[in-house]
C-alpha cells in the first residue's frame, strides 16, 4: 500500500493509452455505449469493458474518492449483462501505488478501519466479478496496488513492470485480503517470503512464477497484448468461460476464513506505528 516509497525512477517509461484498448477488431464495432469519467475510468464498446485507474500524478494511488469511483465502476459492470470481458490498467507510467499514504496518514483510526474494509470488499467483488477480467501492467505494482492486479483471471505486463509488497518495513501488515490472493497464485511459502522480505518481482520473475501470461514492451504492444487476449476470450462463447472462472471460485482465496484477520491487519493499520508513514513517504 506504499505509495510515497516507490521510485519515479523505475517509472519513466511506457505508457498505457486507454484508446487502444477501446479499438481493434474484438470490438464489435466503434459504438460506445457508456462511459465514466474520473479517478477510475469506465469505457464500454460492445461486449469489451475497460477500466483505468486514472491519478496518473499520484502514480494512481487510492484516496476515498478514487475507492468510490471504483466501487461505482464494479456496481456498473454487474449491471452491463453484455459486457464479457474487462481489462484493467493504468494511466501514466505506474499501475497502481497502493493507498494514498499522504490521506491515509490523516484519517482517525475508525475511518481507517472503514477504508480497509471496503478495500478488502473492493478486491474480493473485482475477484468475483461475473466477467472475464484481464490486468495489463502498465508499470510497477505497489502492495495493495499489485493485489488488485493480481485478482483478475488473466494478466498481461509491460517490461517496466514489477512488483513489491513493502508493508511489512513499515510495521503494518499486506492488507486488502493481499495474503489470500498471493497464496492462492503462488503458494504459502512463496507469498510469505515475498511479503515478509519486501522483494521485488521483476517481469521475469512474474513470468517464471505464471503471475503473467506474457511480458512486452511497454505502450503500445501492451495495448496490443491485452487486446489480443480480450479478443482471443470473446472468440469463445461466454459460458464455458464463466462456468470456469465459478468452478475456480469454489478452489480459490477463501476471502472468508481470512475475514477475522483481515479485521485485526486493518486494526493494526489503524494503530500504526508512529512515524511508520512519514517512513514509507520519505
Amino acid at each position: 500500500m506504499n505509495e510515497g516509497h516507490m521510485n519515479e525512477g523505475h517509472m519513466n517509461e511506457g505508457h498505457m493509452n486507454e484508446g487502444h484498448m477501446n479499438e481493434g477488431h474484438m470490438n464489435e464495432g466503434n459504438d460506445m455505449t457508456g462511459a465514466m469519467d474520473g479517478p477510475v475510468t469506465l469505457r464500454v464498446d460492445g461486449r469489451l469493458a475497460t477500466v483505468t485507474l486514472n491519478r496518473p500524478a499520484r502514480r494512481n494511488s487510492f484516496d476515498l474518492a478514487m475507492l468510490a469511483r471504483f466501487e461505482d465502476v464494479l456496481h456498473r459492470l454487474g449491471r452491463e449483462p453484455g459486457v464479457e470481458v474487462v481489462v484493467l490498467t493504468g494511466a501514466g507510467t505506474a499501475f497502481c501505488a497502493g493507498t494514498d499514504l499522504d490521506e491515509l496518514a490523516t484519517l482517525d483510526p475508525a475511518t481507517t478501519m472503514d477504508v480497509q474494509r471496503r478495500t478488502s470488499e473492493l478486491v474480493e467483488r473485482w475477484y468475483r466479478l461475473e466477467q472475464t477480467t484481464v490486468t495489463a501492467f502498465n508499470g510497477p505494482a505497489i502492495g495493495s496496488g499489485a493485489v488488485l492486479g493480481l485478482a483478475a483471471d488473466l494478466r498481461v505486463a509491460a517490461e517496466t513492470c514489477f512488483l513489491t509488497f513493502p508493508e511489512v518495513g513499515f510495521g503494518i501488515p499486506l492488507t486488502w485480503s493481499g495474503m489470500a490472493i498471493l497464496a492462492d497464485l503462488a503458494g504459502a511459502d512463496r507469498a510469505k517470503r515475498w511479503v515478509m522480505l519486501g522483494e521485488r518481482i521483476g517481469p521475469e520473475a512474474m513470468l517464471r512464477h505464471e503471475l503473467v501470461t506474457r511480458v512486452v514492451p511497454p505502450g503500445e504492444e501492451l495495448a496490443r497484448a491485452a487486446e489480443e487476449l480480450a479478443g482471443r476470450l470473446l472468440a469463445d462463447p461466454p459460458l464455458g468461460r464463466s462456468m470456469t472462472k465459478r468452478a475456480a471460485r469454489v478452489a480459490g482465496p477463501r476471502f472468508e476464513a481470512v475475514a477475522a484477520d483481515s479485521y485485526m491487519g486493518a486494526l493494526s493499520v489503524a494503530l500504526r506505528p508512529e512515524g511508520a508513514y512519514r517512513k514509507a513517504r520519505g
